[in-house]
């Protein structure tokens, strides 16, 4: 049997381990574009910041490939899927396949803006290459402009801030981690990254460019301002990889539709996995992309099973965040933007600590944690295990006095995550 995994990070790796585990005989080629092998990409800005070492940032020695017979072609950039003849096209190369899994990941969303196309000092933050032309370029000269105050451009900014001379975060929406925080959360994790260096630019965007040849040198916003920039980073968001997908007419709506249980895609010998698939989440049943490192290792784990031909399947799938910036610990997960009149919210502020937990009829569907994050395991498997909040007694924000009862009604307290 011949493997053939398109893309080698958390699903791509993840595939092809499970595929060894199953198969120890049929080959296995990852190809990546990327001239590294399979690395860790939330260590970026660590890596970034200096706290990381390139070497450190590999998920496999060279060894374990050799061991597992498994072969990473790195700079290997698949043009097209050819599902007649099982075939892809990488450069000059034919591979060929009797089963593909697509790892192709997401791409970052960049979107229109005069003059910054083509500059080398517009940069993005999603992929090791990026960040080593950023720190080529950051000094403490740079006046560095971030556009997106999301996950990735926070990130991006907290490592800028201790190594430029500014950093100016442009956003388009009216508070910072939209995705993620509510409004109050949002306000305070605002003031703790202001403290921390950041100025930031909300319900506002970069219009366009001031450059002298392929260095920009200012940006102007929506409002009219003009901003001074030596670096400008493009961490607006991501967007699934489709392009091989739909070049190979196979069924894709935003992401790369699959069986959600087994990864199969509309070619019962094509499998896809991670940021580039559409997700079924859990909590809603609703459609959506969940961009996440753990649902890219879990998807990647059972496509690679299934290719081998086990009988493996994806479980639950929902949103989860865990983060800190300067220090500030942040724990999200569930349905955090829900809406409607079924959702409630019971929120509890103490000093500098944040609980928000979302409500829908009796059960846990969605929690903020800000500095309070060491109780997030015990919230999380009470989504995860959709326990109705009925069969608990106690404060729901308060995990010490909260007691679980089992169907023998026999009282279980719950401390840290474990059942005693």
């Amino acid at each position: 049997m011949k493997y053939l995994i398109i893309g080698a990070s958390a699903a791509g790796l993840a595939a092809a381990e499970s595929i060894r585990k199953y198969d120890t005989e049929g080959s296995v080629i990852i190809l990546t574009e990327e001239d590294y092998l399979p690395y860790s990409r939330p260590s970026i800005s660590y890596y970034l910041k200096g706290k990381v070492k390139e070497s450190n940032m590999a998920l496999r020695k060279l060894a374990f490939y050799k061991q597992n017979n498994i072969d990473v072609v790195t700079g290997a950039k698949v043009t097209s899927i050819d599902r007649q003849s099982k075939t892809v096209k990488a450069g000059r190369k034919t591979y060929s396949y009797d089963r593909l899994c697509l790892a192709t990941g997401s791409v970052p969303f960049v979107p229109p803006m005069e003059n910054v196309s083509g500059k080398a000092n517009a940069l993005t933050f999603l992929d090791l290459a990026a960040v080593k032309e950023i720190k080529k370029i950051a000094n403490e000269k740079t006046r560095a402009v971030v556009i997106g105050a999301g996950l990735i451009g926070m990130k991006a900014a907290e490592g800028l801030v201790k190594i430029c001379k500014s950093v100016d975060v442009v956003e388009l929406a009216p508070r910072v981690l939209p995705s993620i925080l509510d409004e109050k959360s949002s306000k305070q994790v605002k003031k703790h990254l202001e403290d921390n260096g950041i100025k930031f630019h909300l319900e506002n965007t970069v219009v366009k460019a001031t450059s002298k040849g392929k260095q920009i040198t200012a940006v102007t916003l929506k409002d009219g301002k003009k901003l001074a920039c030596d670096l400008l980073i493009l961490a607006v968001g991501v967007k699934p990889c489709t392009e091989l997908a739909e070049k190979a007419e196979l069924e894709v709506n935003r992401g790369i539709i699959t069986d959600t249980q087994t990864m199969q895609t509309s070619d019962s010998n094509i499998y896809a996995a991670g940021d580039c698939c559409v997700s079924t989440d859990m909590l809603d049943g609703l459609k959506k992309i969940i961009a996440l490192w753990p649902n890219a290792v879990q998807q990647g784990t059972v496509a690679g099973a299934q290719m081998a031909g086990a009988d493996l399947t994806v479980g639950g799938t929902y949103s989860v965040n865990a983060i800190d910036f300067f220090g500030l610990r942040i724990c999200t997960c569930g349905l955090i933007n829900a809406q409607g009149d079924e959702y409630r919210d019971v929120i509890k502020k103490n000093g500098d600590e944040y609980k928000r937990l979302i409500l829908k009829d009796d059960k846990l569907v969605g929690f903020v944690l800000i500095n309070c994050s060491q109780n997030a395991g015990i919230y999380t498997s009470l989504i995860s295990n959709q326990i109705s909040l009925d069969t608990l007694e106690g404060d729901i924000t308060d995990i010490p006095s909260i007691f679980l009862f089992d169907k023998d009604t026999r009282i279980t307290k719950l401390r840290g995550g474990v059942q005693i």
